[in-house]
């Protein structure tokens, strides 16, 4: 066993849109894309008016691409932009290859910098917000901001460009940029490239499998819904965690807004980001992958649990059965650092400084305290740092970690922590 795997595993606990969703969902009506507008005395003045005939527009923009209409989706873009019509094409195709639910698009009468759009004609670039629900996977719309610009061409506002806009982040958007190849069944889509060396059957085989074994170690249901995200798209460039290593994997929750995006208003769904530069890897080897669906399965206590809890179970049950009282490091530089480090459980505002030796040694003592008293009495201690954390709006367990030892196990952090570097030590043997 490798203290130190090639690919990382990673947890993140939001995504940078406002995150909810509206009662009932669907456009806001059917109107027709080519509303006017009424100009004040500057006739580039942007007004009300134009706001709403966007808004329109993105209502004939929505219904079409609900009802699998190209044509009418197509006639939504600024004529003559063979650049964006492909684009608007791959996104277009890769939605008719999903179980899209519901889909409309909200916006804010704000203006943004506009992208850039050919020729003088007026643009627009209000705060849209798109949402989209994908049957079986989400429980409502994920909402994603996204920046398009509109440009008004003989009295008639149209889709002029859509770019990523780095000022902000998309929950969850991997229908936009490259094609994909979907695969998966009611509860569990898996998502990766059209031409990616590993594709979603593959990736959809190795998941079920891992979340099978997953479940089983820590006795969950394993059909709770999941969208396994593996495409270039979104934040495939974005997967590493605080040291900058690239991560293989991380796991977080979509959340739903209202039309406009400005409040929160559910939890959507679960998402698993593979990175798709590691699939073959997460395929070989899917230590990562139950790594990251155990996050999925004991989704609630990434937050207020500390990380070593957190990340300690994951390691154990992505390695199980196998366990370091019966493992050898062959890594000497490894155990070396093993044997310099502060004999203690890690410190929420140092978790992630060193991955290697911060996962080993989260590793370490969840086993110690899992094979010495129980998974049962491990789960009990999540569950109270949980409640405290909900009371009291304690980040990571800090400050009340050796309470909570005490309280469920009637030990301190001291104990816990030589337990699990007993369990590194024998790594030399």
């Amino acid at each position: 066993m490798a203290g130190a795997a090639l690919v990382v595993s990673g947890c993140s606990g939001g995504s940078g849109v406002r995150p909810g969703v509206p009662d009932g969902g669907g456009a806001r009506g059917e109107a027709s894309a080519t509303g006017s507008s009424t100009r004040a005395a500057d006739p580039d003045e942007i007004t009300s008016d134009d706001f709403a005939a966007v808004q329109d527009l993105l209502d004939v923009r929505a219904q079409a691409l609900r009802r699998g209409n190209r044509k009418a989706f197509l006639a939504t873009l600024d004529p003559g932009n063979a650049r964006l019509r492909r684009s608007q094409e791959v996104f277009f195709d890769n939605l008719q290859d999903l179980p899209v639910d519901k889909l409309y698009y909200g916006l804010t009468e704000s203006g943004l910098r506009p992208g850039e759009v050919r020729g003088d004609d007026p643009v627009l670039r209000p705060e849209v917000f798109e949402h989209v629900e994908l049957s079986g996977v989400d429980e409502l719309p994920v909402s994603n901001q996204v920046s398009i610009t509109f440009v008004e061409r003989g009295g008639r506002w149209l889709v002029g460009a859509e770019n990523l806009d780095e000022t902000f982040e998309a929950q969850s958007r991997p229908w936009y940029g490259a094609r994909i190849e979907v695969a998966g069944d009611p509860d569990l889509l898996v998502l990766t490239d059209r031409d990616a060396a590993v594709g979603a059957d593959a990736l959809l085989d190795s998941t079920r499998s891992a979340l099978a074994d997953a479940a089983d170690v820590l006795d969950e249901p394993d059909d709770r819904p999941l969208l396994v995200d593996a495409t270039t798209n979104g934040l495939a460039t974005q997967l590493s965690n605080s040291s900058g290593e690239d991560a293989g994997a991380v796991s977080f929750s979509v959340f739903a807004t209202d039309p406009t995006g400005q409040e929160v208003t559910g939890l959507a769904g679960a998402v698993i980001k593979a990175n798709p530069d590691f699939v073959q890897q997460l395929v070989e080897d899917s230590r990562t992958l139950r790594h990251e669906l155990t996050h999925f399965l004991l989704d609630g206590y990434g937050g207020t649990n500390p990380q070593w809890v957190t990340e300690g179970i994951a390691e154990y049950v992505g390695y199980y059965p196998g366990l370091l009282s019966s493992s050898t490091l062959t890594d000497d530089r490894l155990l070396r650092q093993i044997r310099q480090r502060e004999v203690e459980l890690t410190p929420a505002g140092l978790w992630g400084n060193d991955p290697s030796l911060d996962y080993l040694t989260a590793e370490a003592f969840a086993e110690h305290l899992i094979q010495t008293y129980g998974l049962d009495k491990y789960r009990e201690m999540m569950d109270v740092f949980k409640r405290r954390g909900r009371t009291s709006a304690i980040r990571y367990g800090e400050g009340i970690v050796e309470k909570v030892l005490r309280q469920v196990y009637g030990v301190s952090s001291d104990s816990v922590a030589r337990g699990g570097f007993g369990l590194l030590e024998g790594l030399a043997d």
